[in-house]
C-alpha cells in the first residue's frame, strides 16, 4: 500500500494540471498592463523569495534551496488536494478523480497549461547553465536587491515602446515576437 501510496503521489504531481490551474487564480493576470512601480514590487518579491538567510545577497546556491523549497511545497498543496478524505494516503479512487478533473479542464498526458515554468527548460533552477547562472549572479556570485531592480527596470524601459510608464499586453507581445524572430535569424 506504501508503494501505491508514493506512486500514486507521484502520478499526481505529473497530472495536477487542473489543481495548477485552480492555483492559476491567485497569481497575476499576465495580460494585464505593468507600471514601473509594479516591476519594483515583484523584483523586490523575488529577491525576498532567492535570499533565504536575508543578508542582501542572493546567491546561486540560495536560489536553488529557495526553488526546491518550492516545489515541495506546492507538491504538498496538490497532495492534499487530491487526498480528498485527509487520511495521508490518496486512494485509486482519489487519484481517478484528479484525472478526471484534469481531462474536464482540457489537459491531456503530456500537454502542459502555457509556458510558466519552461523558461530554464524543464531543469528549473539548479539546473540553470553557467550562462544563465553568470547573467543571474555574475561574476561575484551573488545579486543585490538594487541589481535585481536594475535589471527589471532596464527589461521594463526596453520592452515599454511608447514610454508611457505601462507594459501593456500587446508591447509583451511585440517584443516576444521580435525575440523569436532574433532567435530564429541566429539559428540559420
Amino acid at each position: 500500500m506504501k508503494k501505491f501510496t508514493i506512486l500514486g503521489g507521484a502520478a499526481l504531481i505529473a497530472v495536477a494540471g487542473a489543481a495548477i490551474a485552480q492555483q492559476a487564480t491567485t497569481r497575476p493576470d499576465r495580460n494585464a498592463d505593468v507600471t514601473r512601480q509594479q516591476t519594483i514590487e515583484r523584483a523586490d518579491q523575488r529577491f525576498a523569495r532567492l535570499d533565504i538567510n536575508n543578508d542582501g545577497r542572493a546567491t546561486a546556491e540560495e536560489a536553488q534551496q529557495a526553488h526546491q523549497q518550492h516545489r515541495a511545497e506546492r507538491a504538498g498543496r496538490m497532495f492534499e488536494r487530491f487526498d480528498l478524505n485527509s487520511d495521508g494516503s490518496i486512494t485509486r479512487a482519489e487519484f481517478d478523480q484528479a484525472h478526471a478533473e484534469r481531462a474536464e479542464h482540457g489537459v491531456g498526458a503530456g500537454e502542459h497549461r502555457g509556458m510558466r515554468g519552461m523558461r530554464h527548460g524543464r531543469r528549473g533552477m539548479h539546473g540553470m547553465r553557467g550562462d544563465h547562472r553568470a547573467a543571474m549572479f555574475g561574476e561575484q556570485g551573488f545579486v543585490t536587491r538594487e541589481q535585481m531592480r536594475e535589471r527589471a527596470l532596464a527589461r521594463f524601459d526596453r520592452l515599454d515602446a511608447n514610454r508611457d510608464g505601462t507594459l501593456t499586453a500587446e508591447e509583451r507581445r511585440q517584443a516576444r515576437q521580435e525575440r523569436m524572430q532574433e532567435r530564429r535569424s541566429q539559428a540559420d
